[in-house]
């Protein structure tokens, strides 16, 4: 085979995956809406915004979802690597809260525990006795429990 031809090759397949991205890209804007990301049949809005968990939670109920609550570990390295790509560097909200109970961690949705965690070492700690809201660090790559008026970016979620 001749350079030309390798060349030929190697651009059709770049072309070939690009294609295939681009549908899939066009499905995902369909199915999910504009502004919202596909990932295992549910979808992802990712804010580009800092606020705090309350108001976190309500832009995701005025958008008809519900903030993150990561249920594997397939589920969470997709959104740190959306994350990363999208600038949120650091850390996002996510849907869980020792509010009501402390050291009682459940899930904003149903007030059940997390059937997945991902916690750094050490937490969560209650540090300063106002650690009640939860966030996923990309800096760390776990979870970690803050003050819920700390303000920083948020993912919703939907079906």
């Amino acid at each position: 085979m001749t350079s030309r031809q390798k060349l030929k090759m190697k651009t059709l397949f770049v072309l070939l995956i690009v294609s295939v991205f681009a549908m899939h890209e066009s499905v995902t804007a369909h199915y999910c809406g504009r502004g919202w990301a596909s990932f295992e049949k549910n979808c992802y809005y990712f804010s580009n915004s800092a606020v705090n968990f309350t108001d976190a939670m309500i832009a995701c109920y005025n958008l008809g979802s519900s903030l993150l609550e990561i249920r594997n570990s397939r589920e969470e390295n997709w959104i740190d690597l959306q994350c990363r790509l999208r600038g949120c560097i650091y850390r996002v909200w996510l849907g869980f809260s020792d509010v009501q109970r402390e050291g009682h961690m459940v899930s904003i949705s149903d007030l059940k525990r997390p059937s997945y965690a991902n916690w750094i070492k050490g937490e969560p700690n209650n540090d300063g006795g106002n650690e009640d809201c939860v966030v996923y660090g990309t800096n760390y790559r776990g979870w970690n429990d803050i003050s819920c008026s700390t303000k920083i970016r948020f993912v919703c979620t939907k079906k």
